[in-house]
């Protein structure tokens, strides 16, 4: 174990220069020894192409050989591998039914803080879009809305909504995340939509908005609403692109076509302010209740907000609370603190 530990610091940097040619090298020892702490680790060398040339295949024969030992993190490594494999049809047939199941099993059995935050990530994914499981856009949400952590800071804010929050991480898990998204960029619409947010972020990666711009305007181009929705982001705050009102109020107006509750939340907030357009509560009023009913928390907070006020629809606080506690209960701080001033929560 002393070995193992030293091979890991030599992989981390760890009180030492990082070296994976040395780590790789101490790991194959002990992995050749039947070690199986080693044997995944070796095999997650390979898996991502540091020490060792990257060869899938040998990744899974080391797991393999540490699951074959009753490894339930070698098994499940595997399982992790081959979800991804499913979903972008390297080496087997796609599908996105078996790629939803992997996943499912890894989140929910996996001890591994990397693998199975990656992987509970792409199940809210699958829920929010209807890919390989029932769509069910609010599980979805909610998934990757309580999923974000500190080494995974990529939750409904920084991935869904489309925010100005530059995460700049780092973490085992962000890199992971951003080499696989790379890796299947060119297979399925929803990698390459994924790296380009990784790169707004620099989230695993270095930063470059240009880039994702790039991206994210390529794939709305293709109808995608989430990649309409970020690329009117890019537009309307001048990240990426030179900042124009006109075409990012014309990007979210296609995302909000397509029934996208951010895009609907963001063309309301523009007939609401009247940025670069005639002010039009009751057309605002109109988009905030179909993402609020979409289950959108801040679609919710805007349509309550427009029953307090009376403001082109019938004041009603009762109904504005209504409308605020569906958000407070997803956990907008500042809705629940208008709850509070009202007498209203919990």
């Amino acid at each position: 174990m002393a070995q193992f530990h030293l091979a890991e610091c030599y992989n981390d940097g760890a009180g030492v220069d990082r070296d994976h040619t040395k780590a790789v090298e101490l790991y194959r020892r002990l992995a050749d020894r039947g070690i199986p702490q080693a044997q995944i680790a070796l095999g997650r060398c390979y898996e991502s192409g540091e020490g060792v040339d990257q060869d899938y295949d040998t990744a899974i024969e080391w797991y393999s050989k540490a699951a074959d030992q009753g490894s339930e993190d070698g098994r499940l490594h595997i399982v992790f591998l081959r979800a991804w494999f499913s979903f972008i049809g390297l080496g087997v047939e796609q599908s996105d039914e078996v790629a939803f199941n992997h996943w499912q099993e890894v989140s929910t059995q996996s001890t591994n803080p990397v693998i199975k935050t990656i992987a509970t990530h792409m199940v809210g994914w699958m829920h929010y879009l209807g890919r390989g499981t029932e769509r069910d856009e609010p599980k979805g949400i909610k998934i990757i809305r309580e999923n974000r952590s500190d080494k995974f800071p990529l939750g409904e804010d920084e991935c869904l909504r489309a925010c100005w929050n530059s995460i700049n991480s780092d973490s085992p898990a962000a890199c992971k995340f951003f080499e696989l998204c790379q890796l299947s960029s060119k297979r399925d619409w929803l990698c390459r939509h994924l790296m380009a947010v990784c790169l707004f972020h620099r989230f695993g990666t270095t930063n470059d908005r240009k880039k994702a711009a790039d991206i994210f305007e390529q794939l709305a181009n293709d109808g995608h609403s989430d990649s309409q929705l970020w690329i009117g982001w890019c537009y309307f705050g001048g990240r990426g692109v030179l900042a124009d009102y006109d075409k990012a109020f014309e990007w979210y107006s296609k995302s909000a076509i397509q029934d996208n509750s951010y895009g609907q939340w963001w063309v309301g907030r523009y007939y609401w302010n009247g940025w670069g357009i005639t002010k039009d509560h009751a057309k605002a009023a109109e988009l905030f209740r179909k993402s609020a009913e979409q289950g959108n928390r801040y679609g919710q907070h805007y349509l309550g907000v427009y029953y307090q006020s009376g403001r082109d629809v019938p004041e009603n606080i009762d109904t504005a609370v209504f409308w605020y506690r569906k958000s407070a209960d997803q956990g907008c701080k500042y809705v629940i603190a208008e709850l509070k001033e009202l007498g209203e929560w919990p």
